[in-house]
């Protein structure tokens, strides 16, 4: 029962609606219901008497039950006038009909009184409208005075007038004196007390702007508080991030430093990375030259890599993902990954990463490297400064890996060249000495076989010498 005298009384009330508006359309739909439910009561009470009025009771609910219909299609105003009209015109009908249907039971005193009661319901406009509503107080009010000080013309119309009805209207005149005094008096207390209403809302919707102003002031400065604690915690969190950025720069920075095999730093440092991440999965591929200037990507380290996927050491540029981000020099970063690519293993199974980052390690000139990850969870802004500030350290640490890689192979290729010269000149040297002992043996023979034959030609010419004589 109380939901439906609530659902009623807020029929056509709406949240944009002002107050004082809304208060009068709560009162309008009351009313009606009021109204409909002495008019049962009238109408139960007539089907019992004879030459009653039933069908005037049967229009005055249907005019009660329509308030609360205008007021639901918002057709506020209307409902509002019909419910100032309802208690002077139904009581001007009824009464009307009542003569109608039993005029013999009527004395001056059924006859006179609607009439004081039909005056005095000129107050309901005023407690109806708002002063701003003044064009529908004022006609509700001419329709109520029309209707009290034409009351006698109009019955005179229907023929149920004193005279007709054969009343003594001796001290009827009283009643149309009181009537006007009593018309003035409604009227001006009516106006006064509308006049001291529309002062009181006046100085009620002034307290209501300083309250809704406040209340706004109040909403801003909540709102600029909040405001300022989302910057504060957005503050937050990026120091935290640059923290952690910097804390992860300079720990696995330094596993570059270290000096040992860098098989070995590869592995300790994508390790390090893949854990300081909290992603799942990792590779890294090196850039490598031959000879002959072909490029090959070859995997130096991997982090949790499922064997099928680990069984492929090397890639040629453009293939795969890899190879790729490779040619193009941009990092590839999928947030859906084809469930045939990866698949990140466990104990209790494998399933397919919800992202894929394909990463150049890049000099200011070349790309060194590509490293690629993958996760179940999003990778962030941070997440990727940190990486580009590592691929800086890492792409270096692999450029300077290969100029010492390089140029310790020249210098072990100087130094076999140089042990070569060495054993050459040593060859050298020996032949030299074999050659200038064998010439020093030629030239002793030479003097030997000189000296011989200085001998023989000494010899010959002693025996000439001795033939001669």
């Amino acid at each position: 029962m109380l939901n439906f005298w609530k659902s009623i009384s807020y029929l056509g009330v709406t949240d944009s609606q002002d107050f004082r508006l809304a208060r009068r359309i709560v009162l309008s739909n009351r009313f009606g219901l009021l109204i409909a439910f002495v008019t049962l009561i009238f109408l139960v009470v007539f089907l019992f008497r004879q030459h009653s009025a039933i069908i005037p009771l049967l229009g005055m609910l249907v005019v009660a039950s329509s308030i609360w219909f205008l007021n639901g299609l918002e057709l506020t105003g209307l409902s509002r006038f019909i419910t100032s009209l309802i208690p002077a015109v139904g009581l001007f009908v009824l009464n009307i009909s009542q003569k109608f249907g039993d005029p013999a039971t009527i004395d001056i005193l059924h006859y006179a009184t609607p009439r004081m009661i039909i005056i005095g319901s000129a107050i309901l406009p005023f407690a109806m409208f708002t002063p701003s509503e003044k064009k529908y107080v004022i006609s509700a009010v001419a329709v109520i005075i029309l209707l009290g000080f034409g009351y006698d013309a109009i019955h005179e119309m229907f023929e149920v007038d004193i005279a007709s009805l054969g009343i003594d209207d001796k001290y009827y005149g009283i009643v149309t004196e009181d009537m006007a005094v009593l018309t003035i008096i409604v009227i001006a207390a009516s106006t006064f007390m509308f006049s001291m209403g529309e002062q009181y809302d006046r100085k009620a919707k002034s307290l209501l702007d300083d309250a809704l102003q406040q209340t706004e002031t109040l909403r801003s400065n909540e709102e600029n508080l909040r405001k300022t604690l989302r910057e504060l915690e957005e503050a937050r969190k990026k120091d935290d991030a640059r923290s952690w950025v910097a804390k992860g720069v300079a720990e696995l920075s330094a596993l570059l430093q270290v000096t040992d095999d860098s098989q070995n730093i590869y592995e300790r440092w994508l390790s390090s990375i893949i854990k300081y991440l909290k992603v799942n999965q990792g590779g890294l591929f090196i850039a490598d030259e031959d000879a002959d200037g072909k490029v090959q990507l070859n995997l130096v380290a991997s982090y949790a890599f499922e064997r099928k996927k680990f069984l492929q050491k090397s890639l040629a540029p453009g293939e795969g993902l890899v190879g790729q981000a490779y040619m193009e020099k941009h990092s590839i970063y999928l947030k859906k990954v084809p469930k045939e690519y990866i698949h990140i293993t466990s104990g209790l199974g494998d399933a397919p990463p919800h992202v894929v980052l394909v990463l150049p390690i890049r000099t200011t000139h070349t790309t060194e490297a590509i490293l690629e990850v993958a996760s179940f969870h999003e990778l962030e802004e941070h997440h990727f400064e940190l990486l580009e500030k590592l691929g800086e350290a890492l792409a270096s640490f692999i450029s300077n890996h290969k100029v010492n890689q390089r140029t310790k192979q020249l210098l072990e290729k100087a130094q076999t060249m140089s042990e070569e010269l060495r054993a050459n000149e040593e060859e050298m040297r020996q032949n030299l000495e074999e050659l200038t002992a064998t010439q020093e043996a030629l030239a002793r023979k030479e003097r030997e076989y000189q000296q011989r034959i200085a001998e023989l030609e000494e010899t010959l010419m002693h025996t000439k010498t001795e033939a001669t004589a």
